[in-house]
């Protein structure tokens, strides 16, 4: 869970009302985050993930207060329209495709507000936006552009002078020198890169990397310009409407650009049945209305419509809002009581096999990894070199996740592309569902997936492996030739246990490897746990 240090002082001034470290320490573990410690100058807590909008002393602080009693409710901002406008080059859409924007106008930077809206965007960064990988943002002096914007692209022989460079610089040069280009340069891979400028041609940034130095927000910065690019246009709402309510919260006056941001509060049913259900209680309508209250929510008894604001990226369903009346209610004000059930506890028998095969892998150098179910074509098949026939997700609100993977190598690709700067061997598996298509059914079997990543790595030792973990199980491995585009003709094989066709092992093909901007060789396995259980027994 990220970690965030709040100015105790400025969090206080922010709910409006002094409040004792005593009567902190006992409401903070109460909304659902965990206290660390108080001392004079600072709050340290821990914020849930699925809780971007209390990553800053504002959001904190709205929280904090309307737990508290001390300005409960659903909480109106006042968007105003503007003639503000950006366009978008259609050359973004293949190198990072969305992007939004808001004005916020009105500011007073101190020290301690201007620190609190980046330590807010640089939290955001790392935990809604995966890393900048799929939500970035940029703030801006307004005083410094002149509309309208564009969102575009470069070559990286483009010059411009990044956030505290002396001197312009080559993207590539950036990408290379600038310690933000080294930790990021990874997420821009085309021979483009991404560039708002303006009606002047200046620069305002490079998403995801860096801003100009250009437009850098200082204490005397009176309104700022904020942009926000990736690769999911929800994820970017979100975190763009916890950026300009943060900065409405400190007396600014939020202004559009295009038509965002919408600030309107999202609606969804309750079924006062399925809350009493859920808690074990039997609350009214009107107390249900009252605990909304404390948690920033409206709650409308004549047709049981709840209302939430537009920032909270958690509440996905009716659950989360139950969850919410939990908080509310107090969970230290539940009755606990044994179930009057009798079960003899016993350990699934697949289970135990996956533990192992784990320790197995664990006991031959092998490190194990954990990803996604979520993937995309793109990596599944056109980059792997191959075609195989995925479970397609309808309405999918990301391009980087619309298929069900069909495969686990994929998946071990990518964790190796992030990690390819660091030390090798980079010896990894994971065990996990895929998910393959047969007719109108789909079969969800359970798979092996071993990568060797290292200098000298070759069929042989990935066979050697594989050989290890099937004299474990007592089994006896037939290899055969075959081709799979994946893997380097000639250094690839199918095996079979009993007849039955259970593995693929081989080399990666240094296409499939330069198309997750890799240059280290690699060989890989992948294994069917799901048939081999059904041969062990």
């Amino acid at each position: 869970m990220p970690k965030i240090t709040l100015n105790k002082k400025d969090t206080l001034k922010l709910i409006g009302k002094a409040i004792s470290d005593k009567q902190l320490s006992g409401a903070i573990p109460l909304i659902g985050t965990d206290l660390e410690k108080i001392t004079k100058n600072e709050i340290e807590v821990e914020i849930f993930p699925n809780r971007p909008d209390m990553l800053s002393e504002e959001g904190f602080a709205r929280a904090l207060s309307s737990f508290l009693g001390i300005k409960t409710g659903l909480k109106a901002y006042k968007v105003n329209k503007s003639n503000y406008k950006y366009k978008v080059d259609s050359k973004v859409k293949r190198i990072r495709p969305y992007c939004t924007a808001a004005i916020v106008k009105g500011l007073k930077f101190d020290k301690v507000s201007l620190a609190a809206i980046m330590n807010l965007q640089d939290k955001l960064h790392t935990t809604h936006g995966r890393n900048r990988k799929k939500v970035a943002m940029g703030v801006h002096d307004l005083s410094k552009i002149k509309f309208p914007l564009t969102y575009t692209t470069k070559p990286k022989s483009f010059k411009f002078r990044a956030l505290e460079d002396k001197q312009e610089k080559t993207i590539q040069k950036i990408l290379e020198e600038h310690p933000k280009g080294k930790d990021y340069a990874h997420l821009l891979n085309k021979s483009e890169v991404p560039i708002w400028m303006d009606a002047n041609n200046q620069v305002l940034s490079m998403p995801p990397i860096i801003n100009s130095e250009e437009t850098k927000v200082t204490l005397n910065t009176k309104e700022v310009f904020l942009d926000i690019t990736g690769t999911d246009p929800i994820a970017m709402d979100q975190a763009l409407n916890i950026l300009v309510t943060a900065l409405a919260d400190r007396g600014g006056k939020i202004y559009t650009v295009n038509k965002t941001p919408n600030l309107n509060p999202k609606k969804i049913k309750i079924n006062i049945n399925t809350v009493n259900k859920l808690l074990g209680l039997n609350l009214t309508k009107p107390q249900i209305a009252k605990l909304a209250s404390k948690m920033g929510l409206s709650y409308s008894p004549s047709n049981s419509t709840m209302s939430y604001p537009s920032f909270r990226a958690d509440i996905l369903s009716e659950v989360d809002i139950i969850e919410d009346l939990a908080i509310a209610y107090g969970y230290n004000k539940f009755e606990t009581s044994i179930p009057n059930i009798s079960t003899i506890a016993e350990e699934n028998p697949f289970e135990k096999f996956k533990n192992l095969i784990g320790e197995i892998c664990i006991g031959l150098n092998l490190q194990e990894v954990s990803s996604y179910h979520l993937s995309n074509n793109e990596d599944e098949t056109k980059k792997m070199n191959t075609k195989l026939e995925t479970v397609r997700v309808i309405n999918s609100i990301s391009q980087e996740y619309n298929v069900l993977r069909p495969w686990i190598i994929p998946s071990l690709m990518n964790i190796l592309k992030i990690n390819r700067h660091n030390e090798y061997p980079q010896n990894i598996f994971e065990m996990g569902k895929v998910f393959i298509k047969k007719g109108t059914n789909i079969e969800e079997p359970t798979r092996l997936g071993i990568a060797l990543c290292n200098h000298n790595t070759d069929f042989t030792e990935s066979k050697k492996i594989l050989d290890a973990i099937f004299s474990s199980l007592g089994l006896r491995p037939t290899y055969e030739t075959t081709e799979h585009g994946s893997f380097i003709p000639g250094r690839v094989a199918r095996v079979s246990i009993k007849n039955k066709k259970v593995a693929y092992i081989g080399e990666l093909h240094p296409k499939v490897i330069k198309n997750f901007n890799m240059d280290m060789p690699i060989s890989a396995i992948e294994l069917n746990l799901s048939e081999i259980f059904k041969i062990l027994n």
